[in-house]
């Protein structure tokens, strides 16, 4: 075993060939953004890696991914966790996230004691076919660039997303931000693509739904969605329809989401629409 000290980094590219990685990780080595880092090697050549580093939004963990090269006949992943464990302080718990068909390494986190925190769909909704439409005549329908210079509105919104992340997020917890900071992690929406419901009575803000653009010019992605009362999860439903409606006269072909078990808001959405099938992204922590 060896710390990584910025110097191996031609050596680290060679092993991610064999593991399909994130470019994000990369990219933390590259900008020296990581707690720590060690290396396996057999003999004189690399064959596993382990890296971590910190999330200014959810603070109260260490996050880290962990590699081999699978002509490695050691268990290499196992020793670089344990190797970890005995060498270094951890006062956070530890978190990493892969794909369900990561069975060797699925096993190897729960033989840490590693527990399951979240599941997260990430399927693609194709716009090339028919959707229903909602009555929506009972409901006050905004975009998020109706309200935009509304501070009243802007705020009461942020209320509530700040509420809702925070109870869909209690296993990793979320840093103690101001509202401003909270508005700034949606400033990206797409403004004519991002609906709120309002309270035809009071305009109180009763649910939303944000979309955003994404790295493929046809695609956009749901985002950030939820309700002030669970009772209200239907109206998730309508919002949807409307961002659907959006994306297709603005000439896109799919809609994409990243659907948190966590999240009751989250799991409407997925439940309503005929998604295509695809993995599940676990996140172990421990």
């Amino acid at each position: 075993m060896k710390k990584y000290t910025g110097n191996q980094l031609d050596e680290v590219k060679d092993l991610m060939k064999y593991n399909y990685e994130e470019p994000f990780v990369l990219h933390i080595l590259e900008q020296l953004k990581y707690e720590f880092a060690y290396m396996a090697y057999e003999e004189e050549n690399l064959v596993g890696l382990i890296v971590t580093w910190k999330n200014k939004l959810h603070p109260f963990c260490l996050y880290f991914r962990v590699y081999s090269n699978p002509s490695s006949s050691q268990n290499v992943e196992h020793q670089l966790l344990q190797y970890v464990k005995r060498n270094e302080v951890l006062e956070l718990p530890l978190q990493t996230s892969l794909w369900e068909t990561s069975r060797k390494l699925m096993d190897t986190f729960e033989q840490f004691n590693m527990k399951i925190i979240r599941k997260t769909y990430m399927p693609k909704l194709h716009l090339d076919q028919h959707f229903q439409a909602l009555n929506q005549s009972n409901y006050e329908l905004k975009t998020l660039k109706d309200i935009k210079d509304n501070q009243h509105l802007m705020e009461q919104l942020t209320v509530l997303v700040k509420r809702n992340y925070e109870e869909t997020h209690l296993a990793n917890p979320v840093a103690d931000l101001s509202l401003k900071e909270w508005q700034q992690q949606y400033e990206d929406a797409v403004l004519e693509g991002s609906f709120l419901i309002c309270n035809p009575e009071n305009q109180n803000i009763i649910a939303y739904s944000f979309l955003h653009e994404t790295e493929v010019e046809t695609e956009l992605e749901i985002g950030w969605s939820g309700v002030d009362r669970i009772v209200q999860l239907p109206l998730l439903q309508l919002l949807t329809y409307n961002q659907i409606t959006y994306a297709k006269t603005s000439g896109y072909e799919a809609l994409i989401g990243e659907f948190d078990t966590t999240s009751p808001y989250a799991l409407e959405i997925l439940e309503i629409f005929p998604n295509e099938s695809c993995p599940t992204w676990i996140t172990f922590q421990g």
